[in-house]
C-alpha cells in the first residue's frame, strides 16, 4: 500500500522540526518525495512544457520588450560592450536593471510556484491539475514581482562591496600593463590578484549561499500565506532560523547531484555516439542516422535532467515549508484533502490549451528540419586572418600578413593606433609588455623607439627582425593580393585617428579593399561620416539590445553570440555575420553551417581546408557534419572566443 502523504510536517523533507534539533533525510522521506513524483509526474510534465512555451512566446518577448522601453533613450537602442556598464551605473540604466530585473525573477519564481502548489498540494493528498495551480499562482503575481524587486535589491546590496572590492584588486595588480601581458605571461601580480579574487569570491559564495538558505521559504509564503513579497524575505528568515547550516547542506548536495547528473548524462551519449556512428566516409547514410540518434538522445537526455532537476527543487521548498512554518489552512483555494488519489491520474484538463502547444511543438520541429536541409549547396564563406597569420607568426607583423596571403586568406585583420608622432600603427595592446617585456605606451612611442622593439622574438627566434610595422606598409604589401580589415582602437589618446587611416587608404589606393570596424560604435559612424561609401562593421562580444538593427554592414562577434537567429536576423537586413575567433575545425564547419558569412581566425590556412572538404561533401555529408558539431560529438564547440581576442 501506498504511504500517506497527509501528514507532510511528520515524514516528508529534508529537514524536520523535533522537539530538540533536526534531523537530515531519511529512507522514508526519500520514499515520500518518490510518491509526491509519481503521483503528479502528468500533471508536473505538462506544466514544465507550457510554462517553456508560454516564455518563448510571451514572457521572454515581454521582458525584450522592457528592455526595448528604457534602451530608447540612448542614441542607437543598442548597447555593446564597455558601453553596458556605463549604462547601467546611469540612473535610467539602474531603474532598468531593476525593472527589467524584478520582472524576470518575478517570471523565474511563477515557474518555480506553479511546480511547488502542485507538489504542495500532494503533500497534503490534494490532486492538484497545472490549470489548478495556474489559477492560484496567478491571482499572486502582485506579491511575485514585489518578491523579485525586493530579493534583488537585496542581491545588489550584498554583492556592491564586493565587486568594488575586485575593482580595487584589478586596479592594484592589473592595471599597470595591458591585461592581455598579465593573460599571456601570467607574473607574480597575476596570480596575488587570482588568489585574493578567489578569495573574495569564496567569501561571496558563502554569504549568498547563507542568505539563500535563510529566504528559501519566501516564495511559499507568497503562495500559501499570502504574505507580501517585502515581508517574505523576512518570515523565511524566521521560519528557518536554526535549520540554515542543514539547508545550505542540501543545497550543496542539490548542486552537487545535477551536475553529476549532466556529467552522466554526457559521458553516456559520448560512449553511445563512439559506438554507433561510423567514422569514414564511405557510410555517410549510417553516419547521419547514427549522428541523428544521438542527437534525439542528446535531446532526451539534458531535457530529462533539466526536468528532474526544475521537479526537484520547488518540491523539496514545498516540503522544507510543510515541516518549519506551521502553514496555514488553504481550503477553498486548492482541491479538497483525499482527491490525489494511489496512483497518477492521465486525465488532462483544458485539452484545446495542450492541442496549442503541440502545434507550436509541430512548427518548431519542421523549422528545424527546414534549417538541416539548408546546409546543403556551396559555401561561400570569408576567410580572414585575425591579425595575420598569427597561430604561424608572431600577431600583427608583416611576416604574419605575409603568411596569411600565403594561406589564401581573403582578408587580413588588423588592429591601428596613433604613436607619439600621429603615424599610424599596427598594434593591439597599448604597450609591449606582452610581445617585447616593453612598459613603453603606443601613444608615447616615436617611430624610433617602434624600430628598436623586437616583437617577433617572443614567438620564435626566427622573427628576431620583426618590428612594428605602420598601417602604410601592410596595405602597400596588401594591394592586388589581399583585402585590409583595419580595426581602431581607441585607448582615449587618440588625435586624428580616422582621418589619418582615410588618408593612408586613398593614397596607397586600396579605399576598394578595406573594411573598417571597431568596438566603438561612435568611431566607426565617425569614419563613415567620412567616407560612407566605405565598408564598416561593429566589433562585439556582449550587447543589450538588437545589434542587427545599427547602421552598419556587418557585425563581428565572438562564437557564444553567433547563434542561427542573430545570423539571420541579420542576413534579413542585408548585414554579413562574421565569427571571431574560430582555430578549430569542427567549431569553423559549425558557424558555416549556422549562415556566417566569414571566419576570423588565426589559422586561414586550416580554414581554407574545412570549405574545400564541406564543398567536396553531398548535402547528406553536410548535414552530417552541421550534426556532429550541434551535438557536440566532435571536439571543438564546446569553444568559445575570449574577450581578449577582439
Amino acid at each position: 500500500m501506498e504511504r500517506s502523504l497527509a501528514q507532510p510536517q511528520v515524514g516528508y523533507c529534508l529537514i524536520l522540526r523535533e522537539r530538540r534539533g533536526f534531523r537530515l533525510l531519511t529512507a522514508s522521506d526519500a520514499w515520500q518525495t518518490a510518491v509526491v513524483l509519481r503521483r503528479t509526474w502528468p500533471q508536473l510534465l505538462i506544466t514544465i512544457l507550457l510554462t517553456r512555451g508560454l516564455a518563448v512566446v510571451a514572457l521572454t518577448p515581454l521582458v525584450g520588450l522592457l528592455l526595448k522601453i528604457f534602451l530608447a533613450g540612448t542614441e542607437t537602442g543598442v548597447l555593446t560592450d564597455e558601453e553596458i556598464l556605463a549604462f547601467i551605473l546611469h540612473p535610467t540604466g539602474l531603474a532598468a536593471l531593476l525593472v527589467v530585473g524584478s520582472v524576470t525573477l518575478g517570471i523565474l519564481f511563477a515557474e518555480q510556484g506553479l511546480l511547488m502548489v502542485i507538489g504542495y498540494g500532494a503533500l497534503e493528498d490534494r490532486r492538484v491539475t497545472y490549470l489548478d495551480s495556474f489559477r492560484h499562482v496567478a491571482g499572486r503575481w502582485r506579491g511575485l514581482l514585489s518578491l523579485g524587486a525586493h530579493l534583488l535589491v537585496r542581491l545588489i546590496l550584498l554583492t556592491l562591496p564586493f565587486l568594488l572590492a575586485a575593482g580595487a584588486i584589478y586596479m592594484a595588480f592589473l592595471s599597470r600593463y595591458d591585461i592581455n601581458y598579465y593573460l599571456a605571461e601570467t607574473p607574480a601580480e597575476f596570480w596575488w590578484a587570482m588568489r585574493l579574487g578567489g578569495m573574495l569570491g569564496l567569501c561571496l559564495g558563502t554569504l549568498l549561499t547563507w542568505k539563500i538558505s535563510a529566504w528559501i521559504l519566501a516564495l511559499p509564503m507568497v503562495l500559501f500565506r499570502d504574505v507580501a513579497g517585502k515581508d517574505a524575505l523576512g518570515a523565511s528568515a524566521v521560519a528557518t532560523a536554526g535549520t540554515r547550516g542543514l539547508i545550505t547542506q542540501w543545497l550543496a548536495v542539490y548542486l552537487v547531484v545535477v551536475g553529476a547528473l549532466s556529467t552522466l548524462v554526457a559521458t553516456m551519449l559520448s560512449l553511445v555516439g563512439n559506438a554507433v556512428v561510423p567514422r569514414d566516409t564511405e557510410h555517410m547514410v549510417l553516419m547521419a542516422i547514427g549522428l541523428g540518434c544521438v542527437l534525439l538522445l542528446s535531446v532526451a537526455g539534458n531535457q530529462a535532467v533539466t526536468i528532474l532537476a526544475t521537479v526537484l527543487f520547488p518540491i523539496t521548498v514545498a516540503g522544507f515549508y510543510a515541516a518549519l512554518a506551521s502553514p496555514r489552512e488553504i481550503e477553498g483555494r486548492l482541491p479538497a484533502r483525499g482527491s490525489l488519489g494511489p496512483t497518477p491520474s492521465l486525465k488532462i484538463p483544458g485539452k484545446a490549451i495542450l492541442g496549442a502547444g503541440l502545434v507550436a511543438l509541430s512548427v518548431t520541429s519542421l523549422g528545424a528540419f527546414w534549417f538541416a536541409a539548408s546546409v546543403g549547396g556551396t559555401d561561400q564563406v570569408e576567410v580572414i586572418a585575425h591579425r595575420g597569420a598569427s597561430a604561424a607568426a608572431p600577431e600583427n607583423t608583416m611576416a604574419a600578413f605575409t603568411r596569411a596571403i600565403a594561406d589564401g586568406a581573403d582578408w587580413v585583420e588588423l588592429d591601428v593606433q596613433e604613436d607619439a608622432e600621429g603615424t599610424v600603427v599596427v598594434q593591439h595592446d597599448k604597450d609591449f609588455m606582452k610581445s617585447a617585456g616593453n612598459p613603453l605606451k603606443i601613444w608615447d612611442a616615436t617611430r624610433s623607439d617602434l624600430r628598436d622593439i623586437d616583437i617577433g622574438s617572443f614567438f620564435d627566434p626566427a622573427f628576431t627582425q620583426e618590428r612594428v610595422p605602420d598601417l602604410r606598409q601592410v596595405l602597400q604589401l596588401a594591394k592586388g593580393k589581399v583585402g585590409v580589415l583595419i580595426e581602431l582602437k581607441y585607448y582615449g589618446h587618440d588625435e586624428d585617428l580616422e582621418a589619418r587611416v582615410i588618408d593612408l587608404v586613398e593614397e596607397t589606393g586600396m579605399e576598394r579593399d578595406i573594411m573598417v570596424m571597431s568596438l566603438k560604435y561612435d568611431g566607426v559612424r565617425k569614419t563613415a561620416a567620412l567616407r560612407p561609401e566605405w565598408t564598416y562593421g561593429l566589433l562585439a562580444t556582449v550587447s543589450m539590445g538588437d545589434p542587427t538593427r545599427l547602421d552598419v554592414d556587418f557585425l563581428a562577434v565572438n562564437t557564444a553570440a553567433a547563434s542561427s537567429r542573430l545570423i539571420r536576423n541579420a542576413h534579413r537586413r542585408g548585414m554579413k555575420v562574421y565569427v571571431w575567433t574560430i582555430n578549430d575545425p569542427v567549431q569553423m564547419s559549425v558557424m558555416i553551417s549556422r549562415g556566417a558569412d566569414g571566419l576570423i581566425t588565426d589559422e586561414p590556412a586550416l580554414a581554407r581546408q574545412v570549405i574545400a572538404l564541406r564543398n567536396g561533401l553531398t548535402p547528406l555529408g553536410r548535414v552530417v557534419i552541421w550534426l556532429a558539431g550541434e551535438t557536440g560529438l566532435l571536439q571543438g564547440l564546446e569553444n568559445t572566443s575570449p574577450e581578449g581576442d577582439a
